[in-house]
C-alpha cells in the first residue's frame, strides 16, 4: 500500500463524512491507500460515522491533543507514505497523486501545502501573500541568517515517507501549538528538504481560527515556530 491517510478527529460527526469521502474519490486507485481516523475522545459518534462513511481503520486516542491523535493513527497505519489531513478539510481528487509525485524526488523528506479558507477581499489578498510568497521562503531566510536548516508545514495538509517520520523519532507528542515545527525542523536537518508547495491546497473551514483572527493566529504561529527553531 502506498498511502496511509490519517485524520485526527474530535467531535467531528458533522464534517468527517465529507472529509473521508474526498479521500475515497482520489485518482490514485482505491487499492493504493487506506484511511485511518483517530478519534480523540469524541462524544458525538464521530468514530461510528467515520466508519460508515468508508474509513478503513478507527483508533481511539483518549488523551486530548491533535498530535496525540495523529500519533495513534500513525501507529496503526501501514502505507509507505503517511499523509495527514484534518477532519474539517476537503481534499481535491488529485491530492494524493500530487503528493506522490513531489515525494518521488529523493531530496524531499516532507511535503506540505496551505489551507484554502475561501477568504474574500482583503483577507484573501493577505492570505495569498502569506502562503504564496512569505511562508515558503521563511526556511531559506532563516538558514541564511542563522546557519541552521529549517522546514515549515501546515499540520493538517502534509505528508512524508514513513522513513522520514521514523528518522525524527516518530510523531512528537505535542498537544497543539508547536506540533508542526517539531516535525518539520528536525526533518529538514536529519533527512532532507521540507517542501512547501503553495499550489498543494485543500479546502478548510475557517472555524479553526475561532475567536482568534487570521492575523493574531499568524503571529502566534510565527512566535512558536521561531521558539522551536532556536531551541531544538
Amino acid at each position: 500500500m502506498k498511502f496511509s491517510v490519517i485524520i485526527p478527529a474530535y467531535n467531528e460527526k458533522e464534517r468527517i463524512v465529507i472529509a473521508v469521502k474526498s479521500i475515497l474519490v482520489q485518482n490514485v486507485g482505491r487499492r493504493n491507500f487506506e484511511i485511518s481516523v483517530a478519534d480523540n475522545n469524541s462524544t458525538d459518534g464521530t468514530a461510528r460515522t467515520a466508519r460508515e462513511a468508508g474509513a478503513d481503520k478507527i483508533v481511539l486516542e483518549p488523551e486530548q491533543g491533535t498530535n496525540m491523535a495523529r500519533n495513534a493513527g500513525y501507529k496503526i497505519s501501514k502505507g509507505e507514505i503517511v499523509v495527514f489531513m484534518d477532519a474539517d478539510c476537503v481534499a481535491p481528487s488529485d491530492w494524493l497523486s500530487r503528493i506522490g509525485r513531489l515525494l518521488e524526488n529523493p531530496s524531499v523528506a516532507m511535503v506540505s501545502g496551505p489551507y484554502d479558507y475561501s477568504f474574500t477581499g482583503v483577507q484573501a489578498f493577505l492570505d495569498k501573500i502569506w502562503t504564496g510568497a512569505i511562508f515558503p521562503k521563511m526556511p531559506a531566510l532563516l538558514e541564511f541568517l542563522f546557519g541552521k536548516k529549517a522546514g515549515i508545514i501546515i499540520e493538517g495538509n502534509f505528508a512524508a515517507p514513513r522513513a522520514t517520520i521514523e528518522a525524527i523519532g516518530g510523531i512528537p507528542l505535542i498537544k497543539f501549538w508547536g506540533d508542526g515545527p517539531a516535525m518539520a525542523i528536525p526533518a529538514s536537518r536529519k533527512v532532507g528538504r521540507v517542501l512547501f508547495d503553495p499550489t498543494l491546497k485543500i479546502k478548510s473551514s475557517p472555524r479553526r481560527l475561532g475567536k482568534i483572527n487570521f492575523f493574531t493566529t499568524t503571529l502566534k504561529y510565527a512566535w512558536v515556530y521561531l521558539k522551536t527553531y532556536f531551541t531544538i
